[in-house]
């Protein structure tokens, strides 16, 4: 996971300053999809819900001395199309589609009880590809990599103990995402 954020206000000061918060994690959820074979191609359309413990941070590029940022994305989501070719038990496939996540941002002094904190929605796309072997009674395994971008425009991080002016009051944070998911899949196929 790669964050990179810029043009953050702190109060009435438009800060313009980006900075990339590099992260990793695992996540695991399930997908439900509907797939038409026409020939050797297959056509679908699938949607996939995962929990995630990915997360990253860094030093504060305003004060590196005091300061941590970190970026915690809870939730995965997202709604695809597929098309691929199947030749006996194989199918190679490409997707893509509407993605979004739960992400918190959390900016803490650790000098002062100052912390800024707090989640929002982003939304966004993704693309990607992945294999499966058909091993027979419905059941399939495969192996899909998804590339994943995300945005969020101008949001604003809450801060009830920010003092106001300049080094302080309410960041607002226009972020940008990147997501690379590597995923193991079981899936069974109804009406086999």
């Amino acid at each position: 996971m790669r964050t990179t954020t810029g043009s953050n206000k702190l109060g009435p000061t438009q800060v313009i300053s980006n900075f990339d918060i590099d992260g990793s994690g695992i996540m695991g959820g399930g997908q439900l999809g509907f797939n038409y074979q026409t020939g050797a191609w297959v056509f679908g359309i699938e949607g996939s819900v995962a929990g995630t413990e990915l997360d990253g941070s860094i030093r504060s590029p305003f004060f590196p001395a005091s300061d941590r940022y970190s970026m915690d994305v809870s939730w995965l989501t997202t709604v695809t199309g597929r098309v691929g070719y199947a030749w006996d038990r194989w199918l190679a496939y490409a997707k893509g589609g509407w993605a979004g996540a739960d992400i918190e941002l959390d900016l803490f002094d650790r000098g002062t009880p100052v912390r800024a904190k707090s989640s929002t929605w982003a939304d966004g796309y993704t693309l990607g590809g992945g294999a499966e072997y058909a091993f027979g009674h419905g059941f399939s395994l495969g192996v899909e990599y998804a590339y994943i971008d995300l945005g969020t425009d101008r949001f604003t991080v809450r801060c009830p103990t920010c003092p106001p002016g300049v080094g302080g009051g309410v960041p607002i944070v226009d972020g940008d995402i990147e997501i690379q998911s590597v995923t193991g899949r079981v899936n069974y196929r109804f009406g086999q």
